[in-house]
């Protein structure tokens, strides 16, 4: 299985997960001009932003690991744009 193959299964097992733990799944590989989040959720009226970091083994790290700062920075800009752009109830 190649990273791609590999990063494709863990979003599914992460919006399996999700789903099974009653979160609405609002998207998924959202693209924005700023960069992607992987997955978005809603749990009652909290929206929730998904980094998943699949690894085949725990070689290189921890999936938390690979979340660096400038990652987290890309991920809040991603995050702030939908959420000037979302316009249903949460």
């Amino acid at each position: 299985m190649n990273r791609k193959e590999l990063g494709k299964l863990g979003e599914k097992y992460a919006v399996d997960y999700l789903k099974s733990n009653n979160y609405e799944i609002i998207e998924i590989n959202y693209r924005c001009r700023y960069g992607e989040i992987d997955i978005i959720a809603k749990e009652r009226n909290t929206l929730v932003f998904v980094e998943v970091k699949t690894r085949s083994s725990d070689a290189f790290g921890m999936g938390l690991e690979a979340v660096d700062l400038n990652k987290r920075r890309k991920i809040k800009q991603v995050a702030l744009y939908f959420l000037n752009n979302y316009h249903r109830p949460v």
